[in-house]
């Protein structure tokens, strides 16, 4: 890419202008403004231009993913940056960076230095994913199929797909507006306020199904429009002496979603003719409307040079009382009960609350006392619902009622924080202690407590060496595990009690969730860094992590993390540098599960044989996966005379996942390792910048 920039420098000039009675005052003609429109440029104003073009080889969505880069061809490059001063301390600027692109931004400023400013803005996005989609959908939000579609139990049967399938681009395009306002009241309160108004529109994906079983659903990838609308409005306070510093917000934010379902024709011929091909419709909800109004206070209080106070506390509460959709979109299908509410009606309170007491008791001595809470309280109303399932039949009975549960989440975290600088070789000790418990409803388990140490060293014994050593240890222990807790919670009193007691779950009973388990955790870290000399800087990092879920039968029972990364930086003068650098990753994990059918085989309870597939042990597979990834790198930038700068850039990723897979021995199960699935991403840059002129 080829650019121009002229920089243009600042300054600040008082004009006068002549009176009336010029004639009268021999002196007048020297307060006419007389400057040239150069010098004027030159010195009432402040900024750069840059222009030039950029050319893209070919499409590449990953290239461009972000950047607004992805389609072949030319794109204009274009930045401005502007100020201008004015007496009255009053000042103006303008700012525009990307205006070729999608991904363009600017703002525009006006204030009173020090007291007053006020800016509108702009802020655009786009983020490009997989281009080369295809799919037979016509339509938006109401998705149907062409007039020669032909129908079938399974793909293959689909004999005009390929003939209608069509082109299908992943992008989705953010436009953020806003307008900002600041003013200082007086030496110590400040008043700012933020108004945005976001738009986002474009393509997604969504996978759904119809089916009466969730098991054997008739499957399908759809493509899905995206039309959101997001509104924000911040209003902040704030309030600083030489002892109190005081930051008090008030957030508003109207989420709106301008399309509540996506609905399909189904391309399947499965089910009755209300539901196969072509009659059949499915439907699934969208992200609903929201609100949300938050408070917000953060501060500092000063006690004495050697103590002072942080804290940073806020509520909120997000409330959702969209109307509901009907039980199913397909009209044919037959509901005898209606809805139990029109909408959900929810609120969710959300607390949180940060405090740190900073200290120095001894001069080489340095302390810190924190508490952290979090807590979110769901207050919905608990209703059964006969819902349809996956729009494939009527209305089930009523002992397939199931229920909408509240997940109150309480995190509270006590911590202690030493550092002691210690006589010799500039070293510095420090001791970290975390004590965490969270407290949960209506999830497998109630109460985990986890404790988290950390014990770090860091020395400098010359001034070309120097290191740092960390060592943590962390110990989780969860209560009783209730694998039936999300059974009971979800499902209707009539169902339950005509299940076998040895079949109420949902869950495996010996499956941990891994979140939810006890978990031992050891890490270790070590950071090098050495310069043998003034030209060179020599560094290597090293980190090793053992997950170990020690009460875990079935689940994710261990996992290790191993990494070492080298880098060197080499100044070979003030106009050439060169730095290289490599890294090893490799992250490992095992887990088991049981493979077992429902019925008389879901008795997860039996101890004497013969034994159902759910007690047997003999049922388990097991998969060890590794991930391996080798990163490797190299910049350089040189100045081979003043006006010219170039840098290269070049580095290299290579990833290799593999899974095995294996079993205990049960005679019909017959498992096969996953194909490795190997990257690899090449990335060159090269640039330079030539200062043609003083402002080119």
């Amino acid at each position: 890419m080829v650019s121009a920039r002229l920089p243009i420098a600042a300054g600040l000039v008082l004009a006068a202008t002549a009176g009336v009675a010029q004639d009268s005052d021999p002196f007048a003609p020297l307060l006419a403004e007389t400057r040239p429109l150069q010098t004027r440029l030159q010195t009432d104003y402040s900024g750069s231009v840059e222009l030039g073009l950029g050319y893209v080889s070919d499409d590449n969505f990953m290239f461009g993913q972000y950047n607004g880069l992805q389609e072949k061809g030319a794109v204009l490059i274009g930045h401005l940056s502007w100020n201008q001063f004015r007496g009255g301390d009053s000042f103006w600027r303008a700012e525009l960076t990307d205006a070729g692109l999608d991904t363009r931004e600017g703002a525009l400023t006006w204030g009173l230095s020090n007291r007053f400013s006020i800016t509108a803005g702009f802020d655009s996005q786009l983020q490009v994913r997989n281009d080369s989609g295809r799919t037979p959908f016509r339509g938006s939000n109401n998705l149907t199929l062409p007039e020669n579609w032909v129908s079938g139990l399974t793909t293959d049967q689909w004999t005009e797909l390929d003939s209608s399938l069509r082109g299908f681009e992943r992008e989705l395009a953010r436009d953020r507006y806003y307008l900002d306002l600041n003013a200082r009241l007086n030496d110590r309160w400040q008043l700012d306020t933020t108004l945005s108004y976001e738009d986002r529109q474009g393509d997604a994906e969504i996978g759904a199904a119809i089916y009466t079983d969730a098991a054997s659903g008739d499957a399908a990838l759809l493509p899905r429009e995206v039309d959101y609308r997001n509104t924000e409005l911040e209003l902040g306070l704030r309030y600083d002496d030489d002892q109190l510093h005081l930051d008090g917000r008030f957030e508003y934010a109207d989420f709106d979603n301008q399309e509540d379902r996506l609905t399909w024709q189904n391309p399947y011929s499965s089910f009755s003719p209300s539901v196969r091909y072509p009659e059949g419709t499915g439907g699934v909800a969208l992200a609903p409307d929201s609100t949300l109004m938050r408070g917000r206070l953060t501060g500092l209080y000063m006690f004495s040079p050697v103590a002072r106070l942080q804290f940073d506390g806020s509520y909120g509460v997000t409330e959702q009382d969209q109307d509901y959709l009907p039980y199913s979109v397909n009209d044919a299908l037959r509901v005898d009960e209606p809805l139990p509410r029109t909408d959900l009606g929810g609120e969710l309170a959300t607390s949180t609350l940060n405090t740190r007491l900073l200290l120095k008791p001894l001069p080489k001595l340095d302390a810190e006392l924190r508490y952290k809470v979090l807590d979110r309280d769901y207050d919905n109303p608990r209703d059964g619902y006969r819902y349809i399932r996956g729009d494939g039949t009527n209305q089930p009975r009523s002992a397939l009622t199931v229920y909408n549960t509240s997940h109150d989440h309480l995190v509270q975290t006590l911590g202690l924080e030493l550092a002691y600088r210690l006589p010799w070789w500039r070293s510095r000790l420090s001791f970290d202690y975390d004590f965490e418990w969270i407290d949960r409803e209506n999830a497998a388990v109630e109460e985990t407590d986890e404790d988290r140490l950390t014990l770090g060293l860091r020395v400098r014994p010359t001034s070309s060496l120097g290191a740092r050593l960390e060592l943590h240890y962390a110990d989780r222990a969860a209560s009783t595990y209730q694998w039936d807790q999300s059974y009971y919670a979800l499902l209707d009193a009539e169902l339950i009690n005509a299940t076998p007691d040895n079949q109420r779950y949902i869950t495996h009973p010996e499956l941990s969730q891994y979140h939810l388990s006890n978990r031992e955790r050891s890490e270790v870290r070590l950071d090098l860094d050495y310069s043998p000399g003034t030209r060179w800087t020599l560094a290597m990092n090293l980190k090793w992590r053992d997950d170990d879920f020690d009460t875990t039968n079935l689940g994710l029972e261990s996992s290790e993390w191993q990494r070492i990364h080298l880098s060197a930086n080499y100044a070979a003068s003030s106009a050439l540098n060169l730095s290289v650098y490599g890294g090893f990753d490799r992250f490992e994990s095992s887990q088991t599960g049981r493979a077992f059918r429902g019925g008389q085989e879901k008795n997860a309870f039996a101890i004497y044989p013969p034994l159902p597939q759910a007690s047997d042990p003999s049922r388990d597979w097991d998969v060890d996966a590794t991930d391996d990834s080798v990163t490797l790198g190299a910049n350089l930038s040189w100045q081979p005379v003043e006006e010219l700068a170039l840098t290269l850039d070049y580095s290299f990723v290579d990833t290799v996942a593999e899974q095995a897979m294996s079993d205990a021995g049960a005679a019909d199960l017959t498992p096969q390792d996953l194909p490795d699935v190997d990257t690899r991403l090449h990335h060159v840059t090269a640039g330079g910048e030539w200062l043609f002129r003083e402002n080119l």
